[in-house]
C-alpha cells in the first residue's frame, strides 16, 4: 500500500483544503496508521483500486476531524468499511 500513500496524501490534503506541505509528514503518518487499522480489521487494501484509496482518505479525514471522539462514525463510512471487510473474506474463501 506504500505507493498509494502518495495519492492518498494528495486527496487527504484536498479534502482538508490544505495547499502547503508543512504537515505532510504528520498526514502521511496518519494515513499509514489508517491503513494499518483497516488491515487489522481484516480489510484487504489495494492501492490500484480507487475505492480503497478513497476509503483510506475518508476514514483518515474522519479520524483527523474527530480527534476528540465526540462524533460517531458516519453511516456511509461504516457501511463502506463493513463491505470492504466482507469483500476481503470472500477473496480469502
Amino acid at each position: 500500500m506504500i505507493g498509494g500513500i502518495a495519492t492518498a496524501l494528495e486527496l487527504f490534503k484536498i479534502a482538508l483544503g490544505v495547499t502547503h506541505s508543512a504537515r505532510d509528514d504528520y498526514y502521511r503518518s496518519l494515513l499509514e496508521a489508517t491503513v494499518a487499522e483497516l488491515e487489522d480489521r481484516g480489510i484487504e487494501l489495494d492501492s490500484s483500486v480507487v475505492a480503497d484509496v478513497q476509503l483510506i482518505v475518508d476514514y483518515a479525514e474522519f479520524n483527523y476531524r474527530n480527534r476528540d471522539g465526540s462524533h460517531a462514525l458516519p453511516l456511509n463510512l461504516e457501511i463502506r468499511i463493513r463491505n470492504a471487510k466482507a469483500k476481503g473474506r470472500l477473496n480469502r474463501a
